[in-house]
């Protein structure tokens, strides 16, 4: 009677578990997401390009490579990703510098985790990936488009000094 209890509390408690476990792990991409649009914000307001900059003088965010390496002495105009649950390519950032030719505004870039296998298109759905790229919040931020130039836009970014709200 006991084990068939036991049996009966563990089939409830598990999958609440993994479901807080994804909570955790978009509540946290959320927060890395605003704290590198707000520490790139800050360093480009502060020093006017990003120049030679590593990602480590940048920010304090952890941030891979696609195999997992961290990628503190890279330059923060070469790509980053923020690892999400082990998946290193999950959600792919890079600070792009202003463009005067066109007149394009600093900005943080994003690609997102592509789909993958037979007839996939589109972003990623498996796994805890596929639920933080999948959560509103960093929907917001990831897929904001902002326009420069009159008429010219740029998709899935973030212009430094953006009035986009990320909160």
């Amino acid at each position: 009677f006991v084990i068939v209890i036991l049996g009966i509390l563990a089939s409830v408690a598990i999958p609440r578990l993994a479901g807080t476990r994804a909570d955790a792990q978009i509540a946290t991409t959320i927060s890395n997401l605003r704290t590198i649009l707000s520490e790139a914000s800050g360093y480009y307001v502060a020093h006017g390009s990003f120049g030679t900059v590593k990602w480590r003088d940048l920010t304090n965010v952890p941030l891979k490579n696609n195999t997992g390496a961290a990628v503190g002495d890279t330059q923060a105009t070469a790509v980053a990703y923020i690892a999400v649950d082990g998946v290193n390519d999950c959600i792919t950032i890079q600070a792009v510098e202003k463009a005067t030719a066109t007149k394009k505004p600093a900005h943080i870039k994003f690609t997102l985790k592509q789909a993958t296998g037979p007839g996939a298109t589109g972003v990623t759905t498996d796994g805890v990936c596929g639920q933080v790229l999948a959560a509103d919040a960093v929907k917001a931020i990831v897929n904001s488009t902002f326009t420069y130039n009159t008429n010219q836009t740029e998709s899935n970014a973030i212009a430094i000094g953006s009035t986009t709200s990320v909160y």
